[in-house]
């Protein structure tokens, strides 16, 4: 064959479709260097891969990529048309024949298969992004001209290469170089390094009987595998049969005899390299196949320095003829390795086998692409299945590879055999398959559905063979406990995996049909290009352990089915975890890391029923054999208790010392268990999520504390402050008899009452408070709302109802003191509030130690606030004047928000602390973290709350989390990611809250109802509509079932602050995974904000900052050293009680000063949480170059500008200075930037 003609990939002669193509195939024995025979063409017209600048998503892991070559699609369209018979009409063009009988035409398959494509996809707008997805992903069916040629190269050199005769191993050592030898994998006293005598057997190499291109590249065509790079190509080198012999299968000899012919392979590839010619510059080095270390490939990675538009692996593998050896001899049932106690080695075994197979693989994948119709859906099944598993963290060797996608879709297509019929693994039963007439997105649901309702281990699964010959049922089902049989029926594909690997890939399939089961949201993003393999953020508890010290075990057997340190540690740590954590846990996942394989990083998914249980109960004291097994486990951990039934059984318990610490449980398991069964201790277990650095964010400092809490408060939580609300509401219903009113409800509307204040709220001791620094004085209190039965006693006047709110004050207070004598009372009056709106409560404080806000509801009120502001002023002269609208609007905004909206939210929350006991945790980290930068007086407690319960209510791609720290990062994946300016978000908290379990899908996942969803996407349409006429904006939108709108809680928030929580938020979510990476995470950076963004600073002292010790850093100082001789000092004018100052916070009542004084020209941050920095940025608007038009009551000191108009600009040095006359005593010093 002349060396000039172009490498041609022969089309199948089968019945099928003229574009279908049979494997690739290099010819052996090849005297030229540039030879090509068993290649098709597979470059297009233009020479090469498509143009990189036309693509359509901005995508990590896709490529920009333009229109393929038109002119060879409408010859291949021609090609593969089908011969339907004279009488029915053929597919063709769309606009009219001359000729023909009729002006229509009937639709052909390829149209007839979009539109089920579209159908089953969900909707046209699904189904267009997939295609397009697909074609920025799938390359040309035919590859460039410089690929071809680096084939062509590595085809001629390895069969050019000489014989070598066979030699004993240490000759045959001698006679390579030692470092092209690939690292053995197995026991030391099979390795060919071992000191003994020498052994009888030869290596040798000899030219190879067939060379091929397997995997999915050889049959379907390549695909882009990241930006700037496109999937790896497998060239599959047949070993001669002649250099084995029938005992090579025993004791690794086939594995030696497998790397030294690899090794000759290297050895010339890597001198190629290092001179001119095709292969200079390429890297060439030792991988892996399929994660198997015992069988090394060849891996040359070339790029742009060979001629290639993209950077592409080679991978060359050592393949054997599957007839090598008879079949029986190497059954997962037999022991291939000679021991003392023979035992199977079905790892083994399968290894040997799986280099028999290559072949047989790539014409079942053939077979599929000439079943399936129409053309490239396999490669589109193969492309959308790759791209789904990596979103998900999959290792390519466990489930991402698209030879495992081409093993399930033969299981879809032709079905095949199921075991456990009436219980027992060896009895089975036909499956049929669902044919050939699915498209690439059917097929891929059906493989989810496949894995997430197929359970591997109770019914083993068998492909419909392909072949006669294979390996009887029993010899899989008794050797391995998952099975899911290959179509040749010789492999288990899953032998060598971890039960958590097969778990991890059937969960993550649920997921995503759980996720697809609402078909009104569009999930695209979230099945295909959402990034979900975020350690932490995926699983409720992430671990990382190093394994280099660890006591492993080294019996031979067990090393020789699992040959690696690494892969006997996977085994054994997750086997020990998973007996640990029992029913705490739903899944325990082990992998290696990608950075070094010596760690190994631990995910858990909790079980939110039995994840903080405090005692685990073992098998009762007469059980002998299963209480020394259960001791042998937890050794000193495990104690005989006798309980309250009168059972004595063996026990584990774990001492809390606050309730919030039952979450870290699970991580005191696994470090306790690494510590006993593998001597891992100290920093070589580290705890990502579990950690008390976590918690210690949203706890009080244990000094600051325990000055003016209660003694032990912290062991009880929440529970003092909701028995003391439980205790104030029976008081509250039980003196109607001694009020002139009946009170008709008492509703709670306060983040303490339902479990989501930042801080637990620990109850004060009332005699030492007085005494304390005022640094660590502040008494919070929770709003409790009262409403008065309706009575004609009520009168129609506003400032009469809140006077009269005054007496009914006054009444309560009196009646509560004589029924409780040590309560503190007084009556509270709103700064700046008119005398039309509500303006007072009523401050109660209780022995115990818990503060309340008494409000009284009246719902006359709305009605006289809506008549001011909506009918004309009354015409009659004996009419009383109507108050101002001016007065009447944020009158009627606040009785709205204070008396309907707040406890509407507050029955909605209250439930998810029952439902999800992770809930709770997690949105008082997202509070802290909003709160931790500056964002306090712009993001309500509300929008925190919602923003939590929709990613409990709809988690996505990923399962409900059980974890704070998973729920928390989620919430910050979703503020980073969320595209506000296009969609709402929907949180269905009331259908959660009222129907309850009621409310789940099949899944279990709460939907927004249709009809709401639909009216609130057009108000949403409506609404950007108007801000893009107006230039006006409300950034975040956020939905429920009571609020349309969504922008209850939101209105307040403005495009500069959203901005900023998405920059931030995406900052905490790259410093999180950078973390998990070195497996370091300093918890309280996340926390720490930067302040170089504003215009100036205001620095408070700290020694009058009530909430000082809630800081994110406090100075621990500015408190432990005045408490040291606290009888010593008064910190207030009194020490009594009635001194107390309730919910008293300087800092807080300084920024709503400025506020009110200054309005929109400057924009305020800080954190209420004890923060000593206050952030100020300047209204771009009113500081802009140039001054603007001077008016009388401009709200701010001003300066004029040097013009010939009458200009004023904003005087910044007088305004701070006026700021820092306000804040006398108060503000420590100003920093001004700009």
């Amino acid at each position: 064959m002349s060396s000039t003609k172009s490498l041609k990939r022969k089309a199948s002669n089968g019945a099928g479709n003229g574009k279908k193509r049979g494997p690739a195939r290099l010819a052996s024995h090849s005297p030229s260097v540039a030879s090509d025979d068993g290649f098709e063409d597979l470059e297009d017209e233009n020479g090469g891969l498509e143009d990189e600048n036309g693509g359509v998503f901005e995508d990590p892991m896709i490529d920009p990529q333009g229109s393929s070559d038109e002119d060879g699609d409408e010859e291949e369209n021609q090609e593969g048309e089908l011969d339907l018979g004279d009488d029915r009409p053929t597919a063709g063009p769309s606009r009219p024949q001359p000729s023909t009988k009729s002006l229509y035409k009937a639709p052909t398959l390829s149209e007839m298969e979009a539109l089920r494509s579209i159908e089953e996809s969900g909707g046209t707008a699904f189904s267009l992004q997939l295609s397009t997805l697909l074609s920025s992903t799938l390359l040309p069916s035919t590859p460039s001209t410089a690929l071809k040629n680096l084939l062509s190269t590595l085809h001629s050199t390895i069969s050019g290469m000489s014989p070598l005769p066979g030699l004993t191993p240490s000759k045959a050592m001698k006679r390579l170089d030692t470092s092209t030898m690939p690292p053995f994998a197995g026991p030391a006293e099979f390795s060919l390094n071992r000191k003994g005598e020498e052994v009888k057997w030869t290596l040798g190499w000899d030219k190879p009987e067939e060379i091929l291109v397997g995997g999915s590249w050889g049959v379907v065509g390549g695909y882009k595998k990241g930006k700037g790079e496109m999937g790896g190509v497998d060239l599959v080198v047949v070993m001669p049969s002649s250099l084995f012999s029938p005992k090579d299968r025993l004791d690794y000899r086939y594995f030696h005899k497998r790397a030294h012919y690899l090794a000759v392979i290297y050895g010339q590839i890597r001198r190629l390299a290092a001179s001119a010619g095709t292969l200079r510059g390429v890297s060439v080095e030792w991988a892996s196949s399929n994660g198997d270390e015992r069988r090394p490939v060849i891996l040359i990675t070339a790029g742009k320095g060979q001629g290639l538009k993209q950077k592409l692996d080679i991978r060359i593998h050592a393949s054997v003829s599957p007839n090598f050896l008879p079949l029986s001899t190497l059954s997962p049932a037999k022991a291939l390795i000679r021991t003392e106690t023979p035992t199977p080695t079905p790892l083994y075994s399968t290894s040997i086998l799986h280099d028999t197979l290559h072949k047989s693989h790539l014409l079942h994948l053939h077979r599929l692409s000439q079943r399936l119709s129409p053309d490239r859906t396999v490669d589109s099944y193969l492309a959308a299945w790759r791209i789904w598993a990596h979103r998900r963290g999959i290792r390519r060797e466990r489930g991402a590879s698209g030879w495992f996608a081409s093993m399930i879709l033969g299981w879809v297509v032709d079905g095949g055999e199921v075991g456990g019929v009436g219980g027992s693994r060896e009895k089975v039963k036909k499956v049929r398959g669902v044919g050939k007439g699915l498209g690439h997105w059917g097929a891929l649901r059906a493989a989810w559905e496949f894995l997430a309702h197929t359970d591997f281990e109770q019914t083993p699964v068998f492909i419909d063979r392909t072949t006669e010959e294979g390996l009887p049922h029993i010899d899989f089902t008794r050797s391995f406990d998952n099975v899911l049989v290959d179509p040749t029926g010789r492999v288990n594909i899953f032998a060598g995996w971890e039960r958590c690997d097969i778990q991890l890939l059937r969960h993550h399939a649920r997921q995503t049909l759980a996720m697809l089961e609402d078909e009104s949201d569009d999930r695209f993003a979230d099945v295909f290009l959402r990034q979900q393999s975020l350690g932490p953020e995926v699983f409720d508890d992430f671990i990382q352990v190093d394994i280099s010290s660890a006591r492993l075990a080294t019996d031979t057997s067990e090393r020789s089915e699992c040959p690696s340190n690494v892969d006997v540690a996977v085994f054994t740590i997750a086997n020990i975890l998973r007996r640990g954590l029992s029913d705490r846990a739903k899944l325990v996942h082990i992998s290696p890391s990608s950075s070094d394989r010596m760690i190994l990083a631990i995910g858990v998914i909790l079980n939110p029923e039995h994840a903080t249980r405090v005692i685990d109960i073992g098998p009762s004291s007469d059980q002998t054999e299963a209480a020394e097994e259960f001791r042998n486990l937890w050794g000193e951990k495990a104690e005989l208790r006798r309980f309250k039934d009168g059972n004595i059984a063996e026990s584990v318990v774990w001492d809390l010392s606050r309730p919030e610490d039952a979450t870290l449980i699970p991580g005191r398991i696994v470090r306790c268990l690494l510590e006993r069964h593998f001597d891992l201790a100290g920093d070589a277990v580290k705890c990502l999520s579990s950690s008390q650095d976590w918690l210690g964010m949203v706890q009080v400092p244990p000094s600051a504390r325990d000055a003016v809490s209660l003694p032990s408060s912290e062991k009880q939580g929440f529970r003092p402050t909701m028995s003391a609300y439980d205790a104030l509401y029976r008081l509250l219903k039980d003196i109607d008899s001694e009020l002139p009113l009946a009170i008709l409800n008492v509703t709670p509307s306060s983040e303490m009452l339902r479990y989501s204040s930042t801080f637990v709220p620990h109850p004060i001791d009332i005699n030492r408070l007085p005494s304390a620094p005022a640094c660590i004085n502040f008494v919070p209190c929770a709003d409790v709302l009262v409403q008065f039965e309706s009575s004609s006693r009520w009168p129609d006047d506003l400032a009469a109802i809140q006077k009269l709110k005054l007496a009914l004050f006054d009444k309560l207070a009196r009646v509560i003191t004589s029924r409780i004598a040590d309560a503190t009372i007084g009556i509270v009056f709103d700064t700046g509030a008119s005398d039309i709106e509500d303006q007072a409560g009523l401050e109660v404080m209780l022995p115990d130690g818990v503060a309340f806000r008494l409000r009284i509801y009246h719902e006359k009120e709305r009605n006289l606030l809506e008549r001011i502001i909506n009918e004309d002023e009354p015409v009659f002269a004996t009419s009383l004047p109507r108050p101002p609208r001016r007065l009447a609007v944020p009158a009627l905004d606040l009785h709205i928000r204070r008396f309907i909206h707040l406890p509407q939210h507050h029955a909605s929350v209250a439930p998810m602390h029952h439902r999800f006991p992770s809930y709770s945790s997690a949105t008082r980290l997202l509070k802290r973290w909003f709160a931790a930068h500056l964002l306090s007086p712009h993001v309500p407690a509300e929008v925190a709350e919602l923003m939590l319960a929709k990613v409990y209510l709809d988690p996505g791609a990923v399962q409900v989390p059980s974890g704070a720290v998973s729920g928390f990062l989620r919430a910050l994946d979703l503020l980073s990611n969320w595209d506000w300016k296009l969609e709402p978000l929907f949180v269905p908290i009331f259908t959660a809250s009222r129907e309850g379990a009621n409310a789940s899908s099949s899944s279990g996942r709460v939907r927004f109802p249709a009809e709401i969803k639909k009216e609130a996407s057009k108000e949403f349409d409506d609404l950007r509509s108007k801000e893009k006429a107006t230039d006006g904006g409300h950034p975040w939108v956020i939905v429920t079932e009571e609020d349309e709108s969504g922008l209850r809680w939101t209105r307040g928030i403005s495009k500069v602050v959203a901005g900023r929580v998405a920059v931030l938020a995406k900052a905490t979510i790259g410093a999180v995974q950078t973390a998990t990476e070195v497996g370091v995470l300093d918890v309280k950076s996340l926390f720490i904000t930067p302040l170089a963004g504003y215009d100036f600073l205001l620095h408070l002292h700290p020694s009058v900052l009530s909430r000082y010790s809630l800081a994110v850093s406090p100075n621990s100082q500015e408190w432990e050293s005045k408490l040291k001789f606290r009888n010593l000092h008064s910190y207030s004018d009194s020490s009594s009680a009635s001194s107390l100052t309730i919910g008293f916070d300087p800092a807080g009542s300084f920024v709503k000063d400025l506020q009110k004084v200054y309005g929109d020209e400057i924009v305020w941050f800080w954190d209420v949480n004890g923060g000593s920095v206050i952030g100020g940025l300047w209204n771009p608007d009113a500081g802009r170059e140039g001054g603007r038009a001077m008016k009388a009551f401009l709200g701010w000191s001003s300066e004029p500008v040097e013009s010939d108009s009458a200009l004023v600009k904003v005087n910044k040095d007088a305004m701070l200075g006026e700021i820092a006359r306000l804040g006398k005593g108060l503000i420590e010093r100003i920093e001004r930037r700009r």
